[in-house]
């Protein structure tokens, strides 16, 4: 699992801090329709993917983003940011370093 240190703090251009990462994650699922105790018993949580840019991964969260507008195409500096993702980091199972 990737560690809040290898947000890269020195890089030179801003998107560089954050690195380009994969996370794998349970999903919460409900179901309305009738089923049976055992239909439910055997029932599995959804695996999903999520890939972005890793904005931060602590006090419980994990911040992605995949999509980003920057101030001045020279410095790099990041003007906005969008399509983010908040997943808790209780129903992560992985997160990868793309």
């Amino acid at each position: 699992m990737i560690k809040r240190k290898l947000i890269n703090k020195k890089a030179k251009k801003e998107i560089e801090k954050y690195p380009l990462v994969v996370i794998k994650w349970y999903d919460i699922t409900s179901d309305s329709t009738w089923q049976s105790i055992d239909d439910l018993t055997n029932a599995k949580l959804p695996i999903c993917t999520t890939k972005g840019h890793l904005l931060s991964h602590n006090k419980g969260i994990a911040r992605v983003f995949s999509d980003y507008a920057l101030k001045d195409e020279k410095t790099g500096v990041i003007d906005e940011i969008a399509n983010t993702t908040i997943i808790p980091t209780s129903v992560i199972i992985d997160i990868k370093k793309i």
